[in-house]
């Protein structure tokens, strides 16, 4: 029989993730959002349009409506200007971190053996930029989920591909300990 101990540990000595050294996201990712951005404001400009033709709004009327859709657009650039600089992402040898935010910076590290599965995705203007999204679904539900955009798509692929061998190593690990053990 063991005893049992539960001692306290020296909070010094844990290793600290904030100093590891991220990869930033793809600069070609930027033309990304660029264009997510343009679609929508021209999107939200033919509704603006709309609007002032059903009201039958004069331009001197309509000018607060076209400051308002010019300023929803600088504040859309500088928003993910500054947010494409805070991302970041590693791997490091038993798990992943992904670093996002602007005002409130948030830091997920998921060990390798909380995920799940992993997908890539390619959108339709990732794909012309030769970038894709890496989707990674944990046991943690959706709050443990992370998307990392904006990955050069062999980058991506080598990625998935290292998270997937390392589940397939972890999953042949648990079956043959679960094999001995029986």
């Amino acid at each position: 029989m063991q005893d049992f101990t539960n001692e306290n540990l020296d909070l010094s000595l844990l290793p600290t993730y904030e100093t590891v050294a991220l990869h930033q996201l793809n600069k070609k990712y930027w033309k990304v959002i660029l264009l997510n951005i343009a679609v929508f404001m021209f999107f939200l400009g033919m509704a603006i349009y709309l609007l002032c033709y059903l009201l039958k709004l004069t331009f001197a009327e309509s000018y607060l409506l076209i400051g308002g859709y010019v300023m929803i657009g600088i504040l859309l650039v500088t928003i993910y200007k500054v947010s494409m600089k805070k991302r970041g992402f590693a791997i490091r040898e038993k798990d992943l971190i992904y670093k996002s935010g602007i005002i409130s910076i948030s830091t997920s590290i998921v060990p390798f053996n909380r995920i799940q599965h992993i997908t890539l995705n390619e959108g339709v203007f990732s794909r012309l930029f030769h970038l894709a999204a890496l989707h990674i679904f944990t046991a943690g539900g959706l709050s443990g989920n992370i998307v990392i955009p904006g990955l050069d798509i062999e980058l991506a692929h080598t990625i998935k591909q290292e998270l997937s061998r390392q589940l397939n190593q972890q999953a042949h690990h648990e079956s043959s300990r679960d094999t001995d053990g029986k």
